[in-house]
């Protein structure tokens, strides 16, 4: 029997590839439980929660980040937009350049294969929760169907279930009461992905890191936010006593004004005066509070969008008007996210599914996102409309599969050209496609001749133009332009436009004579 090995160079034990080892259990290190170090979050405690990641255990860390998630809906909602820009990608699972049969046909096993798992998509989108925390692990569920190695399943583990080893703090291990250090994890068995958000190691290596710190700031200021909520606009309810009132009357007095309403309520000898200072007014203490959250918004967008998004952007003025600039995601962002998943899967998934099945190949299938990027095809239709009048053969094929229009079956009634506005790949078109439908106003043949000739004597001025641009480009000012247009007018060539007028010309008198013809009693 071949000996597999995976691509880190470890052997495979297939009879450890169909129990399944990582799930949750009651019993085990990895229950399905959770703290949450959030509650009560200080700066202190932060810090230690992150040196705790640092020191090899992210265990804290991992509860933290899921805290965060849960509870900030701003950053819940620019991570998932994150993650959903990648995960919604068409994934492609091609031959390397030059492949033989044999690798032809690896790369149809496993894209084959890699379509079949259930709910690829979702499956994809927890992998990609590895851009958060630094690292992902998902257990793969083979089974045998028909003599072949299938993946049955991908199941997502809570990533505090792992941890790394003391040596290089780089290895992702399988939390175990056998070893200290973690389990090392069974080759050919998880999809253990790890995002590069920055060079360093894993447990340091999401986005969330530096949020932690927006999302403890952002905190302090909710909390203050709502005590001042509490309070704003309540009157404050005072209840004087005289100095000769006794404690059951002062306590009697007391209840009597916290009743009334909130926490806004005292009481005070008659003789006595409490005074309130405001720092800057009550509208400069809302205002102040919302830029600080807003400020941390922006902050935690800019860390994992790579730029602040429409929802930090302001409703009104120059806010919503940057948020139409740019899409959510930066480009090169969602590129990088895509380059580092497509690597994983080509290692964690594809090579497994290929060797179980076929054996080692020489070279192996790649896994290829495809990002599309957004045409516009208003800007398609003229370039095509400019070359067209140039004389370049567009195959209409193209152009159907272009615009995403069927082509029209023989006999089907189709839109066709208004009379005088005949399309520039087929000028004497408009007559015949006219004369199709029965009643259609024909239009005068002068008319399409002057279109022909306008045609015509267009391309002649669109050089001069080309020169008068460049002549924009390089003079300095108005009269060093206008010098360079008079020194350039006796070469420009003049001839074909003269020929093209010279037809109009004589077009135009013929076109006079035939009218007048035509009106005259001796017309016939």
């Amino acid at each position: 029997m071949t000996v597999l090995y995976d691509a880190r160079g470890r052997k495979v034990e297939l009879s450890s590839l169909r129990k399944e080892e990582s799930a949750p259990s009651l019993r085990s290190v990895r229950q399905p439980f959770s703290g949450h170090p959030s509650e009560g979050l200080t700066p202190w405690r932060l810090a230690e929660i992150l040196r705790l990641a640092d020191d090899g255990d992210p265990y804290a860390q991992c509860e933290l980040f899921e805290d965060m998630e849960e509870k900030d809906a701003h950053l819940s909602s620019v991570l998932g937009m994150r993650r959903r820009a990648v995960a919604g990608l068409e994934i492609r699972v091609e031959a390397p350049d030059g492949a033989n049969r044999r690798e032809k046909k690896a790369a149809e096993l496993a894209g084959e294969m890699m379509a079949a798992i259930p709910s690829m998509p979702e499956k994809v989108l927890d992998i990609l929760d590895a851009i958060g925390k630094g690292w992902s692990v998902s257990e793969i569920i083979w089974e045998i169907a028909r003599g072949e190695a299938v993946v049955r399943d991908l199941r997502w583990r809570d990533p505090k279930w792992f941890r790394f080893d003391l040596d290089s703090l780089s290895e992702i291990r399988l939390r175990d009461t056998e070893h200290v250090e973690g389990r090392p994890l069974t080759p050919f068995k998880y999809v253990a992905h790890v995002h590069k958000a920055k060079a360093g190691l894993p447990v340091r290596g999401g986005i969330l890191r530096p949020c932690a710190w927006m999302y403890l700031f952002k905190n302090y200021d909710i909390k203050d936010w709502v005590t001042f909520a509490e309070v704003y606009g309540q009157p404050l309810r005072v209840g004087k006593y005289p100095t000769t009132a006794s404690e059951k009357e002062k306590d009697i007095l007391l209840s009597a004004v916290a009743n009334l309403g909130t926490d806004a309520s005292c009481i005070i000898p008659e003789q006595m005066l409490v005074e309130f200072i405001e720092a800057g007014g009550k509208s400069g203490s809302i205002d102040l509070y919302e830029r600080l959250a807003r400020w941390c918004d922006e902050q935690m967008s800019k860390a994992v969008l790579g730029q602040t998004s429409s929802s930090d952007a302001m409703s009104h003025g120059l806010g919503s008007g940057q948020a139409n600039l740019h899409a959510e995601v930066r480009e090169d962002l969602i590129e990088a996210d895509a380059r580092q998943l497509a690597a994983t899967l080509t290692r964690d998934l594809v090579r497994p599914i290929v060797d179980l099945n076929m054996g080692p190949v020489d070279r192996y299938p790649e896994v290829r996102i495809v990002i599309e990027e957004a045409e516009d095809l208003g800007a398609l239709a003229g370039n095509i409309e400019r070359l067209a009048r140039l004389g370049l053969p567009v195959p209409k094929s193209w152009l159907y599969e272009k615009f995403g229009i069927p082509e029209p079956k023989p006999g089907e009634d189709v839109l066709t050209a208004a009379p005088g506005m005949s399309g520039p790949a087929a000028p004497d078109a408009a007559p015949a496609a006219n004369a199709q439908q029965p009643g259609a106003e024909q239009p005068h043949p002068a008319e399409i001749q002057a279109d022909r000739l306008a045609r015509e004597g267009e391309q002649y001025v669109q050089g001069w133009l080309e020169q008068l641009l460049q002549m924009m480009d390089a003079a300095q000012s108005l009269e060093e332009l206008r010098a360079m247009v008079l020194e350039a007018w006796p070469a420009l060539d003049h001839s074909g436009l003269a020929d093209v007028i010279a037809q109009a010309r004589m077009a135009a008198h013929l076109a006079g004579r035939v009218d007048a013809l035509e009106g005259s009693d001796g017309a016939r």
